[in-house]
């Protein structure tokens, strides 16, 4: 496969497409990454990095939201649930970094991706809570809760160990900006 730029996949099997979308993220050539997603379904779960992420957990991380929103547009729902090795999707990270539009590409195209918890047991709404990020948390409170029960909406807000997204908030001093939404 030929890319825009003068990079080509070096052959076709797993491990040279995991070095290849490796290379070309690293290098923030989006444009390259979405063509090899395009082409080969299989790239869309290799987990290219010693800590398991997916292409599209870098172009997350990498801030790439129109990136981001093409990747998601190629994957299947499935894909958007595979998990690194913290146990994070996609949707956790852009909701630790409070980006609002990724948060909403990932979970409007499958909004039971908001209650996929971490090995932390913590789910990207929670993520966005302890984080202090109000819209992200806003954003992904509202795509999940009209499909959802109050009680698993709930489930969603709280800890292992029984903490919830208040007390984090609480504890983080960012109750001003999220409490209120929850009451």
């Amino acid at each position: 496969m030929k890319s825009s730029a003068t990079n080509t996949v070096p052959g076709t099997d797993s491990d040279n497409i995991k070095k290849y979308l490796f290379k070309i993220g690293m290098k923030s050539q989006w444009k390259e990454v979405v063509q090899v997603y395009r082409n080969d379904e299989w790239a869309h779960k290799a987990k290219i990095t010693r800590s398991g992420d997916t292409a599209l957990h870098i172009a997350v991380s990498d801030c790439q939201e129109k990136w981001v929103a093409e990747l998601v547009n190629l994957v299947a729902i499935e894909d958007l649930r595979i998990q690194n090795e913290r146990g994070n999707t996609p949707l956790h990270l852009s909701a630790a970094m409070g980006n609002v539009g990724m948060c909403k590409y990932i979970a409007q195209k499958d909004p039971s991706l908001v209650g996929i918890p971490n090995k932390d047991k913590e789910t990207p709404l929670f993520l966005a809570s302890v984080q202090g990020k109000k819209d992200a948390f806003l954003c992904l409170h509202y795509i999940c809760t009209p499909d959802e029960s109050q009680q698993r909406f709930y489930r969603y807000c709280r800890r292992e160990n029984g903490e919830t997204v208040l007390h984090c908030a609480i504890a983080g001093e960012y109750f001003g900006n999220i409490y209120k939404h929850l009451i």
